[in-house]
């Protein structure tokens, strides 16, 4: 009994250990490029009621491979958001209905690196700190935790907010072109 207890004692003891900054960084480029490998997932955020958000907030992420992202944002004081990228088609859904118009490389590659190039701070055995891509504050940060079979995050929070990963490879997961999108730009 005595040898199972010190046993656990040192594998809690090495779990909540940091890792040296070169391991950070590989871990970084794990995280990432499981991400970027995975076919589809689904990035589900809550929010919790704050002065900016009074009722508080929540934000979907989808991402299907190759090139197919949709944000949908409820709660934000400045208005419910639903967007589709496909390509470089950027896709708005406002008073009931789709505009589309297209974007350049930098502004894709731009949101793209929102939702693919987590930036850790700081690791653990299975768990890692990481810039919050939608800190208010440039040193706002997210504690998280990922499969550390795979890299793939599977959760993440802060006081003001929790991130679940999830539905990773999923053939369910689909992000149709909205139909009879009326053209925007030039």
């Amino acid at each position: 009994m005595r040898t199972f207890v010190v046993t656990a004692f040192l594998a809690v003891l090495l779990t909540a250990l940091p890792v040296s900054a070169a391991d950070t960084s590989t871990l970084q480029s794990n995280v990432r490029a499981a991400l970027r490998s995975a076919k589809s997932f689904v990035v589900d955020v809550k929010i919790k009621p704050m002065p900016v958000a009074p009722m508080g907030a929540s934000l979907q992420w989808t991402v299907v491979a190759p090139n197919r992202y949709r944000q949908v944002t409820h709660g934000d004081p400045s208005g419910d958001d639903d967007t589709i990228i496909i390509g470089h088609n950027v896709y708005g859904h406002k008073h009931g209905a789709w505009d589309v118009q297209t974007w350049d490389d930098h502004l894709v590659t731009g949101f793209e690196g929102g939702v693919f190039d987590v930036q850790i701070v700081s690791a653990g055995v299975g768990t890692f700190v990481m810039k919050d891509p939608l800190g208010r504050n440039e040193d706002d940060t997210l504690s998280c935790t990922y499969d550390k079979a795979t890299y793939r995050p599977l959760t993440c929070s802060n006081a003001g907010k929790t991130v679940t990963y999830g539905r990773y490879d999923d053939p369910t997961v689909t992000i149709p072109a909205p139909a009879h999108a009326k053209r925007v730009d030039g």
